[in-house]
C-alpha cells in the first residue's frame, strides 16, 4: 500500500511541475491573442466604417445582415 501511495504521489507532483511550466506560457499566449483580437476588432470597426461611408456617398441600397452568433432577422 505504501508503494502504491508513493507511486500515485510521485505521479501527482510529475504533473503539478509540468503545470508549473506550462501554465504561463498559456497565460501569456492568452494574453497575445486577447491583444490580436482587439486590434481585429478596430480594423473591423475602421473598414466598416469606411464601408459605410462609400455606400452612403455613392447612394447605394444596401441592407446589413443581422450580426452575431444567433441573430434575429430585420
Amino acid at each position: 500500500m505504501a508503494m502504491e501511495y508513493e507511486a500515485l504521489r510521485s505521479t501527482q507532483g510529475k504533473i503539478m511541475d509540468g503545470l508549473d511550466q506550462v501554465l504561463p506560457k498559456m497565460i501569456t499566449a492568452i494574453e497575445q491573442n486577447r491583444i490580436a483580437i482587439e486590434q481585429n476588432r478596430v480594423a473591423i470597426a475602421e473598414v466598416n466604417h469606411k464601408l459605410d461611408a462609400l455606400l452612403k456617398h455613392w447612394d447605394v441600397a444596401y441592407e446589413k445582415p443581422p450580426m452575431g452568433f444567433n441573430p434575429e432577422p430585420r
